[in-house]
């Protein structure tokens, strides 16, 4: 519920937004061709393919789920708009202007696929910018969490937080492994049947570095909920990437 909340407002301040431009754009150019929607929807087109890419698995910045669908779902959602294009187009075409209405199908396809391209090209370059490198430990230890694949943490998949939180503290690496079948705490069966859709399988996430580092990241997790099992060993790193461990 809360998400839909976050999406219902991101919609008010993005349709908001695409009205304020769009009248703005039609006091300067005039509106003999709907310049005011075809800049909404390459602006919006380069928003969603630069705050797409700069937070996401992979991106600069660790945001919430929910202010995510916030912008990608909300904003961009509402300040875009396919419907009015569509509109102005027909309208052009029915006035007999033919050329304007195939000019504002072809400039509102190809400027918009280039402005999200543009978009992800510049969130990757910051990426690059601030890209994380990290260290393989020798010795190390190795933070195994045991949980289930539908319990959540701040609107998000736990096991997606935890990784998460962990690349952003540098840890040199977790792997988040599905099983099967399995049972904890309360003896009950999870498995993958094809009738049992709870989403309830067991995960297990692996988590390697320098002891101190892990003991300090378990500090991070001792407001989360439903870890179940946490356990700790040491372990030898062979190898590491392109590089062997120090």
């Amino acid at each position: 519920m809360v998400t839909y909340l976050w999406v219902a407002l991101g919609g008010a301040v993005g349709s908001m937004a695409r009205y304020g431009c769009s009248s703005l754009i039609a006091n300067w150019f005039g509106q003999t061709f709907p310049l005011g929607t075809l800049v909404i929807n390459i602006v919006g087109s380069f928003v969603i393919g630069f705050f797409g890419t700069v937070t996401g698995p992979d991106g600069r910045v660790l945001v919430p789920g929910d202010i995510r669908q916030f912008v990608l779902v909300g904003i961009c959602g509402g300040y875009t708009t396919f419907s009015s294009f569509s509109l102005q187009t027909l309208t052009l075409a029915q006035d007999g202007e033919m050329f304007r209405a195939g000019l504002n199908v072809v400039a509102s396809v190809v400027l918009c696929l280039f402005s999200v391209w543009l978009g992800f090209i510049a969130a990757q370059a910051q990426r690059r910018q601030g890209e994380l490198t990290m260290e393989a430990p020798q010795p190390a230890v190795l933070l195994r969490i045991y949980t289930e694949e539908g319990k959540m943490n701040n609107h998000r998949p736990l096991y997606e937080d935890i990784v998460m939180k962990a690349r952003a503290a540098k840890l040199a690496g977790a792997t988040v492994l599905r099983g099967p079948m399995g049972y904890g705490f309360h003896a009950k069966i999870h498995t993958a049947k094809i009738l049992d859709l709870s989403a309830k399988l067991p995960l297990v996430i692996e988590i390697v570095d320098a002891e101190d580092k892990i003991r300090g990241f378990l500090d991070q997790l001792d407001t989360m909920k439903d870890l179940g099992l946490v356990t700790l060993e040491k372990v030898e790193v062979v190898h590491y990437g392109s590089r062997q461990p120090k």
